[in-house]
């Protein structure tokens, strides 16, 4: 008697099954996501404890809950610095761009708040003076690492916000995420021109502009545009900056960057190598969350500055202190830019937080040096001493 086989003929049709191409390609295409996927899910963690400084593994960064930073009122309160980076020569640790970044999740409001850098301050713990953008540089030097403890007790001082922590950034970290997402689109009504500030050193091609309209900054021109100021003004250079920082956040949170594999781990290595922070992990995913939460906000801007809404002016001539700015209230009295950052949801909003229309065109003489006809018009007032010296005893 023929003996018969232990397979059922359901049994043979559903090993044939697995055997096919198109289950096989499609499981491979599974397997590599997760692979990826786990992949970017490891290097997140990593990148979270290497700018925090944890000493955490990146699995136990990753597996960490979170939790939401310190709140004031409701609002989540981080200064955001921007420099040229501690191995940079040319004052590297001197904070070029300071603003503060409040978050009102209940609300659904965000505030970017701009303090210019030539603000005549107290350094905290001292009786020495000077520029606030030395406050950093103050704290860092030495080896203290007190650089974001002591911007952030300054700030706190100036806006009155209870300020806990501080994201730090240098200038290649910035051109390398604007790269990263592919660079990002702004509209200029008239053309932009730097002909002066970048011509020693020949940064930005000497001689810098921008055609009106519809123009695209790569990393390169969108550093050399928010941080020229010689043809307009350190105000109006806080202004670009937020302009192209709220430009660059919808980018990096857009499908199209966050889908895009190549254009998560260029933004990954750009964070991990150039951004500095004192948030921990878990409030790093804390207040990604929230803000995640936190759909079409309404934004507010403020840039203090020496103008009539600006309440800062130019000392009484005599001083001796070079170029610095103290409130309109007096030396070291805060309390009309406190009261400003405090309510700034509910005030009416400041009239004059677009960038300057440039008049005019930059043009270059049969020296090949570069002038420009019609500047803005800055006053001399408001243009910012470039020395690496920025602190003076009192």
């Amino acid at each position: 008697m023929a003996s018969k086989s232990s397979d059922s003929p359901r049994e043979t049709k559903k090993k044939k099954f697995y055997k096919k191409r198109w289950f096989q390609a499609i499981a491979l295409v599974i397997i590599l996501l997760l692979g990826v996927a786990g992949f970017f899910a490891w290097k997140t963690g990593y990148i979270l404890s290497k700018i925090s400084g944890s000493k955490i593994s990146p699995l136990a960064s990753l597996l960490a809950g979170s939790s939401a930073p310190k709140t004031q009122e409701g609002r989540i309160n981080i200064l955001l610095l921007g420099m040229r980076g501690a191995n940079d020569p040319h004052g590297g640790l001197l904070a070029d761009s300071i603003i503060v970044l409040s978050l009102d999740t209940k609300n659904n409001r965000v505030a970017l708040i701009s303090v210019p850098r030539d603000l005549y301050v107290q350094i905290p713990g001292t009786s020495e003076r000077g520029k606030l953008n030395s406050v950093f540089a103050y704290g860092e030097n030495g080896g203290k690492n007190q650089g974001m403890a002591k911007m952030e007790e300054m700030m706190g001082t100036i806006t009155g916000l209870k300020i806990d922590h501080t994201v730090a950034i240098n200038f290649q970290g910035f051109q390398q995420l604007i790269d990263a997402v592919g660079g990002v689109n702004i509209t200029l009504k008239k053309s932009f021109y730097e002909t002066k500030q970048f011509v020693e050193g020949n940064e930005c091609g000497g001689v810098f502009s921008l055609p009106a309209g519809l123009v695209h900054l790569d990393g390169a021109k969108a550093l050399c545009y928010t941080r020229a100021r010689d043809e307009t003004s350190d105000f109006d250079r806080s202004k670009r900056q937020q302009v192209v920082l709220k430009t660059l956040k919808d980018k990096m949170l857009s499908l199209g960057t966050l889908a895009d594999f190549t254009k998560v781990n260029a933004i990954l290595n750009a964070i991990g190598n150039n951004v500095k922070t004192d948030l921990a992990p878990d409030q790093m995913k804390g207040m990604y969350d929230q803000y995640n939460n936190m759909k079409d906000a309404q934004i507010v801007q403020r840039v203090f500055e020496n103008s009539n809404q600006g309440l800062l002016m130019v000392p009484a001539v005599g001083q001796n202190l070079g170029y610095v700015l103290v409130p309109t209230a007096g030396q070291d009295n805060y309390s009309k830019i406190q009261d400003a950052c405090l309510n700034i949801f509910t005030q009416a909003a400041q009239s004059d937080t677009n960038p300057v229309q440039q008049s005019g065109a930059a043009t270059t003489t049969s020296t090949g040096t570069s002038t420009a006809k019609n500047s803005s018009s800055g006053s001399s007032a408001n243009k910012t001493s470039t020395s690496a010296s920025n602190t003076v005893k009192k």
